[in-house]
This record gives C-alpha cells, structure tokens and sequence, in this order.
C-alpha cells in the first residue's frame, strides 16, 4: 500500500519555462560569441551532469560555472566562467509557476492521508525560494545539496528513507525524468510515476518500465483512488 508520495520538483510541479535559454542568450551575447542557444545549453548540461558525480559533491551553482568553463573551452570562447555565468545563477531565482493542475492534486493527495515529499536535484535555497513564491508547503524536503548526492544516484533515494523512516514499498517517486525519478527510485524497490506532460514517452522497450505513465496530476489522483492499469 502507497503511504508517501515523494515529488521532483522542476518540470513535475514548477515549470521551468525557458529561463535557462535565455540566461544562455544573454551569456553568449555577453561574450559575443554567435553559437545556437540551445545546442550551447544541451553541452553545456551534459558537461554539468558529468561533474554532479565526482567523489566531492559541488552544489549546482557551483557545478554551472565549473561546466560553463569546460564547455567555452569547448567551443573555443575565451572568458572568464566565473563572471559569465551569472545570467543563469540568477534564472535560478527567476519567476517559475507551477502547473495548472498541482494545487487541486495535491489537495486532494492529502485529504486521503498520503505524506507527501519533494525530492530534488538542486540547491536547497533555490528550491525553498521557488515553494514560497508559489505558496507550496510540504513536511518533507529532501535536496542534493542537503542531502550531498545527486539523482539517480542510489544513495539520494536510501537517504530520503533513512530520514524519513519510511518503507520502500510504501513510497511512490514522480517525476519528469525516466533515469532520475524511474530508474534510481525502483533500485531502492520504490514505485514510480513518470509525469510525461508532453507525450513524448514512447520507448515501451526501455527496462525498467515505470510502474505508471500519466500526463497530468489529476490522473496521479485517480491511481492513488482505482489504481488504474501500469500503461
């Protein structure tokens, strides 16, 4: 029996709109350099993920300016990272919203006693800054900064339960990302929800499947009442 429901944050709840994009334009206009926002942002997040899973933990502030460096000299740009990266520090504090649909969910998640958790790869103040600006109030908040582990790393989720004192088999992950909230909550022997807002999820062949594919919040509400068929 689910007893807990443990949340990602950005992208499941708080849309991340396209702030990151134009913290990139404005780098790139900053340095003068003409290269394609997005391509430029996809390099630079694969540079960030590489360094989230080095032996000392770098919080995501850090890690932005340490990979920004790694992908100028990627493409040749001669600046100082250090300075350039503040448009995206401060997208980090920009004004995201949640989804239409989480109020009425997670109101209706508590009124049948469900304990209800954020787990979230990202800085704690950024992520506290971004629940009160949305009026969002959760008892349970675990971050990567708090906890010095990033998703899907096994020990992000074993930490939340150690803390927690919860049961794997009583919790539910949902989120946005097959391999954060899929493939590293089931290791633990979690179930999961992978929140597909755009059908984009297609790939039936991928192991491990999520234990649920849903495209909105209302739909998490109708598992956690009928338990509706996995796909």
């Amino acid at each position: 029996m689910i007893r807990h429901i443990i949340f990602d944050c950005f992208g499941t709840l708080i849309d991340t709109g396209n702030n990151s994009i134009k913290a990139v334009e404005q780098i790139l206009f900053n340095v003068g350099v003409h290269v394609d926002a997005k391509e430029f942002y996809e390099a630079w997040k694969e540079k960030k993920r590489q360094k989230m899973y080095t032996p000392i933990f770098l919080n995501e502030k850090t890690l932005f300016e340490v990979s920004l460096s790694e992908t100028f000299a990627q493409y040749g740009i001669v600046a100082d990272a250090s300075k350039e990266v503040t448009p995206m520090i401060h997208s980090l504090f920009a004004e995201r919203l949640v989804f239409s649909d989480v109020y009425e969910a997670l109101e209706k998640l508590a009124s049948v006693n469900i304990d209800i958790a954020i787990g979230s790869t990202t800085d704690t103040d950024s992520l506290l800054y971004y629940l009160e600006l949305n009026q969002l109030s959760f008892s349970h908040i675990y971050t990567s900064e708090d906890m010095q582990v990033y998703k899907p790393d096994i020990k992000f989720y074993k930490t939340i339960l150690r803390r927690s004192g919860w049961l794997a088999e009583e919790c539910l992950f949902v989120g946005d990302s097959y391999i954060d909230d899929v493939c590293g909550p089931q290791k633990v022997g979690m179930k999961t929800v992978l929140l597909d807002r755009k059908a984009l999820y297609k790939n039936t062949e991928l192991s491990p499947q999520p234990d649920f594919v849903i495209h909105s919040l209302p739909e998490l509400v109708n598992i956690m009442t009928t338990g509706l068929p996995k796909l």
